[in-house]
């Protein structure tokens, strides 16, 4: 009320003391109004920013979906891979064992072959004589000692002898 008869009267012309009443009230008046202009525009930047943050915060839960459908479709994909490798690996493992045990059949069968006697590398020839070579001598000429080797070689071929130590064994005789 006090405002209202304050600005339909017209400032009265008064001594020191009224007047720096009057000014005191209009600078009062004058600051009730903008502390009111204040509040109404924190009450705007508050509902702003009350937006703002709805806006924010719908935000990030649309992007935490979908980086939890991404992170789900990834972790599919990649158990779907990891399920075909896995059968793979699975059917190599079976071809493999497969292949095991035919092969430790037929390692069976020829070592029954060859506990028999069946394979052969050469057929057996007849029973030949064959002359030993005569005895070294003992001279220190290289070419006795040729002939010597000679005579040796040709006898172990003769008599069919390819072994090493078969031959040291026969020619530990002469």
């Amino acid at each position: 009320m006090s405002k209202e008869v304050v600005s339909q009267n017209e400032p009265m012309k008064t001594s020191g003391k009224a007047r720096k009443a009057s000014r005191s009230r209009d600078l009062l008046s004058a600051l009730e109004g903008r502390v009111v202009t204040l509040e109404k525009s924190m009450e705007d930047i508050k509902e702003r920013i009350d937006d703002v943050d709805d806006r924010i915060i719908d935000g990030l839960q649309r992007l935490k979906e979908q980086l939890k459908e991404f992170v789900w479709d990834t972790i599919g994909s990649s158990e779907n891979k990891l399920a075909g490798k896995d059968n793979a690996l699975k059917a190599m493992v079976t071809t493999l064992k497969e292949d095991i045990n035919e092969l430790k059949g037929e390692l069976k069968i020829f070592k029954a072959a060859v506990g028999n006697g069946m394979l052969a590398s050469k057929p057996k020839q007849q029973a030949m004589d064959v002359p030993k070579p005569k005895a070294f001598k003992g001279t220190r000429s290289a070419n006795e000692v040729d002939n010597f080797l000679w005579a040796i070689k040709q006898y172990f071929r003769a008599m069919s002898i390819e072994n090493d130590t078969t031959k040291v064994h026969k020619s530990k005789t002469w």
